[in-house]
């Protein structure tokens, strides 16, 4: 008797807690598999870049992506969970290659794409190269009244020069920033010479070069 007293006692507030306890399960199930939508704006990134490549435009560097989830998933991600990863491995020389966004957007498990604007990504490369190039030095004048100019020598007369291959691959020499004046040369001596660096050229070995003038004292010569 005891037990079903404990059992059938209080019944009716037994029957409600648990009613109450079922409505607030299903409550949080609900709500937990219930859906809703979201507008996220995901960075474009690139890996595995070559060396010799740099990329020198990402068009959008932004894309607007509406998702779909539970409103638990939902609720728990940010647009650094959302990456745009395009992989630049077999990119080896200077182009511009599109892609379709929808095939680099990696998603959290259970999050499904419904927009993304713009569809495709924009991407160019340049290649950039190295080569080596000859020195040119200008001069002018004439040697003074009595000298005979017997050479003229530059070291080094060969220097290397990088930048991106549309832009130096047709530069063949490289001159120098300023004449150099063979009338102030009454004896053999050496001069340095800045190199003028064109636009196009991003750097340069060396920015200056040696040039060595030998000459002769005609008069010398003579009284000798």
């Amino acid at each position: 008797m005891k037990i079903d007293k404990i059992i059938t006692g209080n019944l009716g507030l037994k029957v409600l807690a648990l009613f109450l306890a079922f409505f607030v399960w299903a409550m949080i199930t609900g709500k937990e598999r219930s859906y809703a939508e979201k507008n996220l704006e995901c960075r474009v990134e690139y890996s595995n870049v070559a060396k010799s490549i740099d990329v020198s435009n990402v068009r959008p560097e932004k894309v607007q992506v509406r998702v779909r989830g539970t409103t638990k998933e939902l609720a728990r991600i940010d647009p650094d969970d959302f990456k745009i990863m395009i992989d630049l491995k077999d990119i080896s020389e200077g182009t511009r290659l599109s892609y379709f966004t929808e095939d680099y957007i990696q998603l959290p498990k259970g999050i499904h794409i419904l927009a993304v604007q713009p569809r495709m990504i924009e991407i160019t490369t340049k290649e950039f190269i190295t080569k080596e190039v000859n020195v040119r030095i200008r001069y002018k004048g004439a040697a003074p009244n009595g000298i005979h100019l017997i050479d003229r020598r530059v070291a080094p007369d060969k220097i290397k020069i990088s930048g991106y291959k549309p832009d130096i691959g047709t530069i063949t020499y490289v001159e120098g920033a300023e004449y150099v004046d063979l009338s102030q040369f009454g004896e053999s001596k050496a001069v340095k010479v800045l190199l003028k660096k064109e636009k196009e050229i991003l750097r340069m070995d060396t920015d200056e070069v040696e040039v060595f003038v030998e000459v002769e004292d005609t008069h010398k010569k003579k009284n000798e």
